[in-house]
Parts: C-alpha cells; sequence; structure tokens
C-alpha cells in the first residue's frame, strides 16, 4: 500500500477520535478564532444577504466578470505575473476545487501522478478513490537539509504543496526555479496547493510559486478562508492556463453546483481585502503574539521555525497520550519523533499546554 493512502488511515483515525466530545485535547485542529473577524466581514456581519443582493436567484460565482477581474488583479499585484480573467475559477471552498481536480484528471485518463510530500490527505482520498497511483519523488521535505526531488524525464503531472502547512515553511525558491525548469523541458503540468499562501509572517505578499512556475503549465489553488481565517464562509480560486479555463469550470459547477449569495459576496470582500494595503496584517500580528506566548510560557520542549500561516510544528511538554495531535506519520514525514502540529488560533488548545506546563 502506498505510504500515502496510510498516511489517509490515519487521518481517518483521528477524524473519528475528533467526533468524542468527552475525548483528549486536539490541539492541531482546522479553525481558527481571532478578535477580527467583523472587521474583515464588512457589511456581511451586520446585514442579512438578502439586502446584499438577490437571493431568488442562483449566485452565478464563476459568471461574475468584476469577481474574476478582482482576482486577477490582486494576483498580478502580488505576484507580479499578468493573470487575467480567463485564468480565474472562482468557487466554494479548496475542498471542491480539489475534487474537481482529481476528477479532471481520471476523466483525462492520468493514472499516475508525482508528488512532493506531504499532501492534503484530501488529495489522498480522491487518489484512492479514482484509482490514481501517487508517486512521490522524495522521501525528505523541502524544508530537511538534504532534500533533493528526483524528478522523472517525463511528461506528467506533479504536486507540490506551498507552503508546507503544517510547519509554516515556504518552498525554497530554488527548489521551485528547479520545477520550473524542469517543466518547461518536459511540458509537465504542477499543481501547486497554495492553500496557505499570503500568511507571511513578515509581511512580504509575493508567492515564489507564481514567479517560477510558467502560468501555461501551472494550476494554482488559493484559499482566501485561510487568508483570513474565516473558514465560515467558503471560498476559494484555482489558478489555471487560459486553456484549461472553460473545461475545468463547465466541471466544477456540473459537479458541485453554485455557492451562495452569503459566499459570493464574502468573495468580493476577501479579494478587496487582499487588494488593500492592510490586508490580513492584524491577523498575522496575532498569530505571531500567540506563538510568542507559548513559547514564552514553557509549554514546548523544541519547536521548528515558522515564517508563514497559523500552524507551529513543535514537541509540547504535556504528554503525548493526553493530546490528540497530528505527528509526523500524518505529513509522511521522518525525523521529527515528538512533534506534533498546533493550531496558533486555538485558545483553548494554547490555553491546555500551557497549563501543562505548569503542573
Amino acid at each position: 500500500m502506498s505510504s500515502l493512502f496510510h498516511m489517509l488511515d490515519l487521518h481517518e483515525a483521528v477524524e473519528r477520535e475528533r467526533l468524542d466530545p468527552g475525548g483528549r485535547l486536539f490541539v492541531s485542529d482546522y479553525n481558527g478564532g481571532h478578535p477580527f473577524v467583523a472587521d474583515y466581514l464588512g457589511p456581511l456581519a451586520h446585514t442579512p444577504a438578502h439586502l446584499l443582493g438577490d437571493v431568488t436567484r442562483y449566485s452565478a460565482i464563476d459568471e461574475d466578470p468584476a469577481l474574476r477581474a478582482k482576482i486577477a488583479r490582486l494576483h498580478s499585484t502580488y505576484d507580479d505575473v499578468p493573470y487575467g480573467p480567463g485564468n480565474v475559477i472562482p468557487a466554494g471552498g479548496s475542498s471542491s476545487l480539489l475534487g474537481t481536480l482529481c476528477t479532471w484528471l481520471h476523466l483525462t485518463g492520468v493514472r499516475k501522478v508525482h508528488y512532493l510530500p506531504p499532501v492534503y490527505y484530501k488529495l489522498a482520498y480522491f487518489f484512492r478513490q479514482f484509482g490514481i497511483e501517487p508517486v512521490r519523488v522524495s522521501d525528505l521535505h523541502a524544508h530537511q537539509d538534504g532534500f533533493a526531488p528526483e524528478l522523472p524525464d517525463e511528461r506528467t503531472v506533479l504536486l507540490l504543496t506551498d507552503p508546507l502547512w503544517y510547519t509554516g515553511r515556504p518552498v525554497p525558491a530554488e527548489v521551485l526555479k528547479r520545477i520550473g525548469e524542469w517543466q518547461r523541458a518536459t511540458g509537465s503540468l504542477v499543481f501547486v496547493d497554495g492553500t496557505f499562501q499570503y500568511l507571511r509572517w513578515d509581511g512580504t505578499r509575493r508567492e515564489e510559486s507564481a514567479a517560477a512556475l510558467p502560468v501555461e503549465l501551472t494550476l494554482r489553488l488559493v484559499s482566501p478562508t485561510k487568508y483570513l481565517s474565516i473558514h465560515g464562509h467558503r471560498c476559494a480560486h484555482l489558478l489555471v492556463p487560459e486553456h484549461l479555463r472553460e473545461t475545468l469550470a463547465e466541471l466544477h459547477i456540473n459537479l458541485h453546483g453554485d455557492v451562495t449569495l452569503a459566499d459570493r459576496l464574502f468573495a468580493h470582500r476577501a479579494a478587496e481585502l487582499m487588494l488593500d494595503g492592510e490586508g490580513n496584517r492584524r491577523l498575522v500580528e496575532h498569530i505571531r503574539a500567540n506563538h510568542q506566548r507559548l513559547l514564552d510560557s514553557g509549554a514546548l520542549r523544541a519547536s521548528a521555525p515558522v515564517e508563514t500561516g497559523f500552524f507551529l510544528f513543535a514537541e509540547p511538554v504535556a504528554p503525548a497520550e493526553r493530546l490528540l495531535a497530528l505527528e509526523q506519520r500524518h505529513f509522511e514525514l521522518t525525523g521529527y519523533d515528538g512533534f506534533v502540529r498546533i493550531n496558533l488560533l486555538n485558545e483553548p488548545a494554547l490555553t491546555g499546554l500551557q497549563a501543562f506546563a505548569q503542573q
């Protein structure tokens, strides 16, 4: 059995235990709380959706030229890459777009993909369902010493995650440059799961994957809900080669249907915030403050460096058996015994970890 499918089994076991209301403290969860939700939502925070638009009609998010133009403009501004509306597929959440991608691969006869670990467990789920063989091109992750992926000498599909969300580290620029050169040489398609992009702690906006990888051979997934840590609204978009846009957009709408009016309005609001000079700066500062608070409390024995996102990979003082957590096996990783993913926006988890340190 592929190690990726074994990883999927481990995730499913955590999901089953997570549903136990009296279970262990879950420190690796996916949600997030912060003080800026109402400000980020703007009118959506206090005005019913039916007063902001026509709820008798389908919201037709993919037929919203203003939204697609806005998303293209923000990426052109952030990444200094000439994206246009013809490169944008707006949708309701990352998971639906992952499903569309894998369905498209299956329908086009792709039975083998290559990937750089880690990949999100839902990709493993779809690969298993569709009979797609995942082939890992490196035993190490991009942040580990000695990382040197063995890219195949053939035209293929390569999947990678940037940043490596569980540890808050971007894929190094030199690695992305090498992948871009390999893409051009082989004509391979690269899918970038950029769900946690644009959360860099140093305020940098440009994502290297946008500049290093050719637009005409790259699909990149972006999640404004992660950018703002507002997961109750569903909004994400896929940046695609222009010649694939209509095919993928048609498949997506037929698979998943349309989003709610509130989600389309949120997609506009998120794009506007990303175009604004303030962006998510306050959220990132809040995440960094929580990180420092955890370090100062003595709740950690060791901690990996972190540069982006709201997850920390660290070794807690708390006994492992007292925590429900995602550890190295959940990411096809080795060399980090005792380390777990910690959600820096999970206040009960942070408080609980600090309490263990005081015992």
